[in-house]
Formats: C-alpha cells, structure tokens, sequence
C-alpha cells in the first residue's frame, strides 16, 4: 500500500471514529432498572421493587392496577379498594435539581415547593402535614374537586421514593400519614 493511500486511509478513519464519538455522546444516558415484585402469603406482604432505586413492602395483599407513564409511577389497589402510587428514581431527574446539588432534607423541601406551585397552577391546593429533616422526608396533601391525594417524598444517597395514596374514606387522615410513614421508614 503506497503511503499516500495509507495516509487517506488513517484520515478516513479518523472522522469515522470521531462522527461515531460524536453520536456517542449525543445519545441519551440510560440506566437500566429491574422491576418486580410479588405477594408472600406466609408475612402476608407485597413488595415491588424497582432497582437500583428503591423498593417498598406493603402489608396485606395488593394488586397492580396500572402504571403512569408520565409519572413512572406504578399503581396498586387492595380488596378494600384503596389505591397507591410508587415512584423511584434519582434526585437529578428532575427539573429543578439537575445538576444533583439538592440532597436529603433540602431535596425533598424543594419537591415540594416545586410539586406545590404545580398542583396550584392546576387550580389545586396543597398542605404540609409533616415533615422530618432528620428521616428526610415530607408529607403533604393536594386536594380539590375531585382530587384528595396524599403524598410521601423521601430521599436516600442520592435516590427519591414517592409515594401516595388517592382518594378514599376507608382509612382516616392519620390512618394515611401512619401508612405512609410506616412503608418508607421500613426499608
């Protein structure tokens, strides 16, 4: 091979290897999940897990009932029909903290301010019921016509639980907030 040839050769390659580099670092990042979960009759549970981000067991038996895209949050509902909400991911997959400065307790208030001014826009109101700087996580209520939803926020090294519970009169606001409270802080 003449060195001439050679020479257009390596400068082929050279802009294939960097358009390639290129479409590389242009494609988006995904990280891969695994999910699942089942119910145990002998602890009489139902775990679903979505890893590496988070899992939760709750107690009784629940059924998948649906899955919200948008908000990547998987929906479950028991016999008494009561139905919940979880969501797992990272604290840098949202809007207003992508650059993962927001951690902990900072995060989870700022998640709800950002949630809030959302609902609010949505011509929902929202209230604080509780919230642990130390446990990192909040608990608040969005409600209007229609819409009566509580919600747990926590944070965890990095990762972001969301849990909620829609509309029912089965359990009683403080039945709520306990079952809220007692599925994150189980883990």
């Amino acid at each position: 091979m003449s060195k001439k040839r050679a020479m257009a050769l390596a400068i082929k390659c050279y802009f294939i290897l960097s358009f390639v580099a290129l479409l590389s670092n242009c494609a988006t990042q995904r990280e891969s999940t695994i999910v699942g979960g089942k119910y145990d009759a002998a602890k009489d549970v139902t775990e679903f897990f979505v890893l590496p981000y988070g899992q939760v067991a709750l107690p009784g038996k629940w059924d998948k009932c649906g899955y919200n895209k948008i908000a990547r949050q998987q929906l479950f509902t028991n016999q008494d029909s009561i139905f919940v909400a979880f969501a797992f991911g990272r604290t840098d997959n949202y809007e207003f903290n992508k650059d993962g400065a927001l951690k902990g307790y900072d995060f989870v208030k700022a998640f709800y301010e950002w949630e809030s001014e959302y609902f609010k826009s949505e011509g929902l109101e929202s209230q604080m019921k509780e919230d642990d700087s130390e446990r990192q996580y909040v608990i608040y209520r969005i409600y209007g016509e229609r819409v009566d939803t509580y919600f747990l926020i926590g944070e965890k090294n990095g990762k972001v639980s969301n849990f909620s519970i829609n509309i029912t009169s089965r359990w009683n606001e403080n039945e709520k907030i306990q079952f809220l409270k007692r599925i994150f802080l189980t883990d």
